[in-house]
Parts: structure tokens; sequence; C-alpha cells
């Protein structure tokens, strides 16, 4: 029997390879059967087998099969009862053992209802094939014993035996691919998978492969861009063969944003699993009665990327219990409330400066570093990713062949005044999922509150009605937001993405800077402005030759105005209306002695720091969070 292996398992690295599997067989005894569901098995788990059949035999054996046999790293010699009467046949054997020990390309002997000892004794059906063939080559003894030396040497390397007291084919065949698999590591998408090693051993251990009694479902959870699909496939294209069938949906929030697109992802998986094609599924709930049916016995691999919906999962993979013992069921998303019943989680970490240069350099220059006179701009390009890899790769891949230092300056100037479109749309997707409340407070963080305490950002949000303690919740979940050392905080290309849909969806609604403050006055467009924070310890004004002038008929414009946080240095008149709609007001040093608050019906946050207050109103006013005076 072949020997067992780990994944960690290769042949021997050859950038020339052009096919993963030769197949050597003798055709008149196995080409329209064994071989050829033998070949159906290895292209369905992606592995790229040389068969003959499109090559024209003649009497000697062609150049263009001998190229092939050198350019696999993986040959299966399928030795049956008439294999040795084949000449073509024990060329290219000779052909393969000479490959085996001059370019160590991986031989695996099957040995199809003959036994290996007939093979390896020259006995039997192979001893009348030579004493045949000893009349024929008696001119040229060399031959004669080249193919005997390689019947031999291959004969004497373990591989598979199989015999009809053995059960079905179909069985048999499994386990010659899963050989295969097990020798053959993924060379070409994890070759510059920057980190890649740290998130297969934290998912080995996560998946416990050997736990073979329960099935487990194991999370990838992260914001857009972190690497969640590329750690998946990773790991997917390491582990499928050991289990019975595997099955990769790939963006799930695309491809199955309706019950027609989620009846396709059904089919795919028992297409993928059962390796048959003969399915039609029209009603969602009618694909997943199948699945449970059909895939309960089976021990699968099966990863849902980019789950969206709790209806998705529902159709797809809603409990352990639709699968057989020891299968796992990865799903990668932006929303933990999609994890809500799996086992482990995993938690990708943005790159390393290190891994941040090697990933961009890879893909700009295709090096690990950049060259010295680019590595200023480098710098530059990799902090405004703040080390998200789908930037670098995205940034990396725009840079490269540019070797113009100004269209470089160019185009870095570009990205501080707007977010590159791919990254922009990638990181929306999460913000494009929540509801209109939830929506609103997201861009609040981003346009004000990043970096400020969760409590008190609380307490002004819900003077809004905007029931914050579940929307903060929902934007954690959404990998929108993090809570670290009770301070609200986000990823720079976030806060950017929702800075940049606050100008362009909310039509300016929100006014974080001085310039958009004084481009809309000297425009008028305020009716839409519904919140204003403008500190002068946060942006510079005083190269700006005029102040900003709120003055009564401005604040009447503002009919939709619900937040106005301001310092004293903007306002040069002191204002005798406000808005009715304002909900909070905090004007930091106010140098006025009133304050027009009769208007004021929703005030119900009041914070005048350091100011010249020396009346407010007449009467009682009750404000339902708080006053600093």
């Amino acid at each position: 029997m072949a020997s067992d292996c780990d994944s960690s398992s290769s042949s021997k690295t050859n950038e020339n390879w052009t096919y993963d599997v030769f197949l050597s067989f003798r055709g008149k005894d196995t080409r329209n059967s064994f071989v050829d569901h033998l070949y159906a098995a290895l292209s369905h788990k992606n592995v790229y087998a040389f068969k003959d059949e499109m090559i024209h035999r003649g009497k000697l054996i062609s150049p263009e099969l001998l190229k092939a046999i050198e350019e696999s790293r993986y040959a299966v010699v399928v030795f049956s009862e008439n294999y040795a009467n084949s000449s073509w046949c024990l060329e290219e054997l000779a052909k393969i053992m000479e490959c085996h020990k001059r370019m160590g390309q991986k031989v695996l002997p099957v040995f199809y209802h003959v036994n290996p000892s007939d093979v390896r004794g020259l006995k039997g059906k192979f001893a009348e094939a030579f004493q045949r063939r000893g009349k024929k080559f008696k001119r040229d003894p060399n031959k004669l014993h080249s193919w005997k030396e390689a019947l031999v040497a291959a004969s004497n390397i373990s591989g598979l035996h199989y015999s009809k007291s053995d059960g079905g084919e179909s069985e048999f065949i499994s386990k010659i691919v899963q050989d295969i698999l097990c020798n053959i590591k993924p060379y070409g998408m994890e070759n510059n998978l920057i980190g890649i090693e740290s998130h297969m051993d934290a998912l080995n251990s996560l998946l416990d492969i050997n736990a073979t009694e329960e099935v487990r479902v194991v999370g990838i959870l992260g914001m857009g861009g972190i690497g969640k699909t590329t750690i998946a496939q990773a790991i997917f294209q390491r582990i499928a063969y050991k289990f019975e069938g595997s099955s990769f949906l790939e963006d799930v929030r695309e491809n199955g944003s309706n019950k027609k697109d989620i009846c396709a992802l059904q089919e795919k998986i028992l297409r993928d699993i059962l390796m048959r094609h003969d399915f039609n599924i029209d009603y969602p709930y009618q694909g997943a009665e199948m699945i449970q049916r059909r895939l309960s016995n089976k021990k699968l691999l099966l990863v849902l990327d980019d789950l969206n919906t709790v209806q998705q999962k529902d159709y797809l993979a809603a409990s352990p219990e639709w699968f057989g013992k020891g299968s796992r069921i990865i799903i990668t998303t932006r929303d933990e409330h999609m994890l809500s019943d799996a086992h482990v989680t995993h938690k990708p970490n943005l790159l390393s400066m290190d891994q941040a240069v090697q990933l961009f350099s890879w893909h700009a220059f295709r090096r690990n570093s950049p060259p010295e006179m680019y590595k200023e701009l480098s710098y530059r390009a990799i902090r405004y990713t703040g080390y998200l890899p789908l930037a670098l790769k995205v940034l990396g891949s725009f840079f490269y062949g540019r070797h113009n230092l100004n269209v470089w300056e160019s185009a870095l100037n570009r990205l501080a005044k707007a977010p590159n479109i791919e990254i922009f749309e990638t990181l929306k997707l999460s913000f494009d999922g929540l509801n209109f409340i939830d929506k609103k407070i997201f861009l609040d963080i981003a346009c004000f509150f990043k970096g400020k305490d969760e409590e008190h950002v609380t307490r002004i949000l819900d003077s809004f009605g905007f029931d914050s303690a579940l929307g903060i919740t929902v934007l954690i979940e959404r990998s929108l937001i993090t809570i670290s050392k009770k301070r609200l905080d986000m990823h720079d290309l976030i806060q950017e993405m929702g800075q940049q849909v606050a100008r362009e969806t909310f039509s300016n609604s929100r006014i974080w800077q001085i310039e958009e403050m004084h481009h809309l006055m000297r425009n008028r467009k305020l009716e839409a402005i519904e919140a204003i924070v403008l500190r002068d310890n946060e942006y510079n004004v005083d190269h700006y030759d005029e102040k900003l002038c709120f003055r009564t008929e401005i604040f009447r414009s503002m009919e939709n105005l619900r937040l106005l946080d301001i310092d004293s240095k903007f306002p040069s008149h002191e204002p005798t209306f406000l808005p009715s709609e304002l909900q909070w007001l905090c004007w930091h040093g106010y140098s006025f002695r009133s304050l027009p608050v009769e208007c004021m019906r929703k005030l119900v946050g009041l914070q005048m720091v350091n100011s010249a207050i020396q009346h407010l109103w007449e009467g009682r006013k009750v404000l339902k969070h708080e006053t600093n005076c």
C-alpha cells in the first residue's frame, strides 16, 4: 500500500510542470473503463492529468508523449494484464523511471487485477510478453534490458493493488486520488501569499480534522479586504483530499442574492460532492431537503465564502446534522452574527509592516522589497493602505510597470483626495448591508467620533433616537468598527469610505472639515446639513482670512441640523437663532452672554464648557441628558 502522508508533503518543485499527472496504461485493458473513471475523478479534484487519447499512435513513441512525461510532476502507471504486451507502454515506463531517477518525479504503481509479484518477478503474462519480445529484439538486447529494469524498478515502489475481491472500483479510485493529492502540494496560488503559514497553522488546529466523530463549523471573520477568501482557498486546497467530497462556494453574498441563485449554489454542492450533473432544483427548500438527504452520510469539506444573510445559511448549511461525521464547514463572513453556531472562529489580523512591504513590492515590482529609488513612495502607498492586504495588492498592481516617479507622486496625491474605487467598493459592501439607522450611526462615527469615548458617543447618538447600543453592536459584528480601551475605532480605509459615502450619497449632510463648511456657505447649500463638528484643535483655521459667520439667516436654512459641536474660533457674531431640530449642542468657549434656546424644542444635550453664558432661558427647562455650562 502507498504510505500515509500529511499536507506538508510535496514533489520536487519545477516551474516548468505542465501536467499534474501522467497516466500510463494499456488502452485495450482499461482506457474506456478504469482509467476513464480515474481521469474523471482527478479532473473533478482539479488535478490536471495527461491521457494520451489525443495522440495518434504509430510504431514509435511520439516526441509529444515523451515531452508530456517530462512535464508531469506525478506518474500513475496502471499495470494491467496486457501492459507488457505494448512496446508503447514499456517505452513510456522507461521514460517515467528515467524522470523519476533524474528529476525526482513521483511514481505511483497501480496493480489492476495483477499480482505485484508477477510484475516484479516477470511472471505469468509478463513473462510470456517478454518471451515473445526476446525473439523480436534479438538485435537490440539493450532495449529489452531497459524495459525489464523499468518494470522491476517501478514494481518495487510502494503502490496500490486492486483485485475483484476488494470491492467496488470507485473506492479504490478514491484512494488513488487521495494519494496523489497528498503528494502534490498546491504550487500556484500560495507562492506569494505573505504570512499564509500562520493562518494555516491556526486553522489546522481549529478544524481538528482528526476528530472524526463530530461535524465542526469554523468561521473566518474580518473586515472586507483582510484576506478571508484567500485564507479559505489556501486551507481548502491543502485539506480537501482528506474528505470524501468537497465544495467551495465563492462569494455567496453575490452569487446567492436571490432564490434562483441559491438553487444554483445548492446544485453546485451536490454536483461537487456526488460527482453527478443531473440535479435540477427549482426551489431553495427543495434543495435544502436534497442536501440533507443525500449528504448526511458523507464526510465532506464545505466552504461558504462571504456568507451574508441567515437565509443563505439556512438553505446551504443550516445545521451540522445535514452532513456526515467528520465533516468540516468553513464560513467566511464580515458579519459575526453569521457565526452564531460556529464552534470556533479565526480572526485574521492586519499585516505587519515587513509583510506589507513584501506584499506590496511583489505586486508592484515582482520582488520582495522596492528598488531604492521607489522606497519613499512605496512606503507612502503602504502607509495609506493601513496594512490591509486587498489595498496592498490593488495599489501594488496599479503601480506595476509604471516607472515614472512623477506618475507615482501624482497617483498618491490623488489618493489623498479620493479613495481607489476597487478598494472603496469592496469596503462599502459592508455598509450597503446596514439598515438606515445603522448607516447613520456608522457615518456619524466615521465623520465625527472615531477615537472618542464609547459611553459619551452613545449618549449623543441616543439623543437622536438611534438606539445606539444595538447599532454599535451591529457595526462591530459587521467588522466596521472596534472598541479599544472603551473608545470607538475603525480602520483608516473604512473611515475614508464612510466619509466618502457621506459626501456623495448623503449630500454633505455631515460637516467635519472647515473647507467643506466654507464651500457650502458660499453656495448656500445648507438644507441637507444634519451635523456639524468643527474643532480648532483638530483643524487649522488660522490660515483662513475670514471666520465662519453663523448668523441668523444661515441657521434658518439648516432646518435639519441635529448636532452642532464647534469651538469659539468659528463664529464671529452672536447667534440670534438656532434650528428647532437641534438635539445636541456643544459650543466650547462660547464667548457671548446669551444663547437663543427658545426655539430648540428637541434639545436634549447641552455642553457649554468655558463659556461666558449669563442667561439661557426664563423659567424651568429640563434637558433629558446633560447640561455642562
